[in-house]
């Protein structure tokens, strides 16, 4: 179980990022975070994985989380956190070598249903390949937690949905717990079990979404437009209503 309690970040000269924030992530479970552009998303990610100072707690398992942990967690970003010099060889080898857990099997797999070129630098792939790439390596890592940051903002409309079914189905199987970023309000009913919504900055939680599905669920379930609509109406500052076909009209 992954827990944040009371986390607070801020910047020199700036407000708050994020202001007392609590969550719980229990094992097995899929998050999808929602917020305005700025509402800290991506802040919270990387406070969650060292790469910023905070106030507060984050505990993994009841322990504080510390950098021998990091091998539990996978990290997966719009904004490439690969080597760009390296190709997707070297990029299998690096985590064979460093993860005990990596699974090659799902690698090779999903590089041959992507077709993606092993031999050429990560840097010189299409902005689409470079994100195929990032989320098979996150997937394939091993980690118990799966962090992502807007994964599938970059990819065709088929290898977004073959992912998110991947997704699923590690979760499922491998009773893993997933936390993704999306501007996408029907990506992430359709994903998760819960979806958070962050306020404004200073960000908190201002509303958390239950999605009382079983995870084998259709894209276009009346429940999740009625959700889906919800959300859109709660970002909405002036609360207008959204039609009933908003999924539809995607």
């Amino acid at each position: 179980m992954l827990e944040l309690k009371h986390l607070s970040k801020s910047y020199p000269g700036k407000r708050h990022a994020l202001k007392d924030l609590s969550l719980t992530l229990p094992r097995g479970e899929i998050v999808g975070l929602l917020g305005e552009n700025g509402a800290g998303k991506t802040t919270l990610l990387k406070c969650i994985l060292g790469l910023h100072r905070f106030q507060g707690e984050i505990l993994l398992d009841d322990r504080p989380l510390t950098r021998k942990d990091y091998a539990k967690l996978s990290f997966a970003t719009s904004e490439h956190s690969f080597f760009p010099a390296l190709s997707a060889q070297a990029h299998r080898d690096f985590y064979a070598g460093h993860f005990p857990r990596f699974r090659q099997a799902r690698y090779d797999g999903l590089m041959d249903f992507f077709q993606l070129p092993r031999h050429k630098a990560a840097g010189r792939l299409s902005t689409g390949q470079q994100n195929q790439l990032e989320v098979i390596l996150a997937l394939s890592q091993g980690a118990d937690y799966i962090l992502m940051d807007e994964p599938f903002s970059a990819v065709d409309h088929l290898t977004k949905c073959t992912l998110q079914e991947e997704l699923i189905n590690i979760r499922q199987a491998e009773n893993k717990t997933v936390l993704f970023v999306t501007h996408d309000i029907n990506e992430a009913v359709f994903l998760a079990d819960r979806v958070v919504l962050l306020s404004p900055r200073p960000s908190t939680i201002q509303k958390i979404y239950e999605i009382p599905l079983e995870q084998k669920r259709g894209r276009s379930d009346p429940l999740l437009l009625k959700i889906a609509a919800e959300i859109a109406k709660d970002i909405n500052s002036g609360g207008q209503d959204i039609p009933n076909n908003y999924w539809g009209n995607l």
